[in-house]
């Protein structure tokens, strides 16, 4: 009998379980892995400005139209800063719809895109966070052209993708690793009349026809780009394609940099034999050289067998002083001695 109701308690627990209201349960988070990828982007944007600090620092020189190609790609042609962006008056003007009427597409700037993707809207949503854990703020879908929650969501979006910044010069490889994590998450969205558009984040299994923020099969808090090619989803997407322009110029640049720096003088390889015979060779600056011993006079012959002789000779036939002194006293004295002797 203990057994059954054991039993019991335990089928009633289970189906407690499967009943739970889907509030009470842990609801995935839209656009998390989008927002992964554009963070990816965003840090490697950021990387190339430190990047150019190093380089300038090596070949001197200036960065200045390189460091605003950077923010270009984040906020915009000729847009220094976030505070400076223009906003259209309806969300679907910057983000995207597919309006015979007013078409309009993203992919101008880096950091429209991902405002696009993580800022919720007011209504009936049932989604809890965007992006990333936590983010479950809504503004007022009337002011989307108000500059002012974009500076705010920008600002903590930032902080995010700051945390995942590598170091070092970009390369290509790490460009298109993030190309091709970005196309396979695009879904394509074709019309009736064959042509279409590319959507980035929203629903899973639909493709809106309008990123307005709000969740429905034909809306969604998604980002759509012009249409691309078969072999390339992602051509339409005007900062990606100025990225990699950018990514491989200052890997070449890098490259250059690091050459220019290196030492240009490669250490001696000499033998000792080759140290002692240069060293027997140098001449004293003061030394006459054989040429100018050949304008001495010359005699019977070679001038150099000439001197040498002349300097065995005197070697030979020279006395001291001291020597010719005592010879010329001994004889004085001899005669001496033989005129006494003749005058006794």
């Amino acid at each position: 009998m203990i057994m059954w109701k054991k039993l019991l308690g335990l089928i009633v627990g289970v189906v407690s379980m499967t009943m739970m209201p889907v509030s009470c349960v842990e609801q995935e988070i839209v656009n998390e892995d989008e927002f992964k990828t554009l963070c990816e982007f965003v840090s490697l944007a950021e990387q190339i400005n430190e990047s150019l600090k190093g380089i300038k620092e090596k070949s001197g020189v200036k960065m200045a139209s390189l460091q605003k190609r950077v923010t270009d790609i984040l906020y915009g042609t000729g847009v220094s800063h976030v505070d400076k962006m223009v906003w259209k008056r309806y969300r679907g003007q910057d983000c995207g719809e597919d309006n015979r009427d007013r078409p309009a597409v993203a992919g101008k700037a880096l950091v429209k895109d991902l405002l696009c993707l993580c800022e919720g809207r007011d209504g009936r949503s049932t989604l809890k966070d965007i992006c990333y854990t936590g983010n479950d703020k809504r503004y007022n879908s009337a002011k989307w052209e108000d500059s002012v929650h974009h500076k705010n969501t920008w600002n903590e979006l930032q902080n995010k993708c700051e945390r995942g910044r590598s170091e070092g010069v970009p390369t290509r490889t790490e460009f298109q690793g993030m190309r091709k994590r970005l196309e396979t998450r695009i879904k394509e969205r074709k019309r009736s009349g064959g042509r279409g558009n590319y959507i980035y984040g929203g629903n899973k299994d639909d493709a809106p026809t309008l990123c307005d923020g709000q969740e429905s099969q034909t809306n969604g808090i998604c980002v759509m780009y012009p249409e691309g090619s078969e072999e390339d989803s992602t051509i339409g997407i005007k900062w990606l394609g100025e990225l990699k322009d950018l990514v491989e110029e200052v890997e070449e640049m890098s490259k250059s940099a690091s050459t220019h720096t290196e030492p240009t003088t490669k250490p001696t390889t000499g033998t000792k034999a080759d140290t002692n015979r240069d060293t027997r060779t140098k001449r004293n600056p003061k030394e006459s050289s054989p040429t100018e011993r050949s304008d001495e006079p010359q005699k019977n012959g070679n001038p150099n067998t000439q001197t040498a002789t002349s300097t065995e000779t005197a070697l030979t036939t020279a006395r001291p002083p001291e020597e010719q002194k005592s010879s010329s006293k001994i004889i004085l004295q001899f005669l001496r001695i033989f005129l006494f002797l003749l005058s006794v």
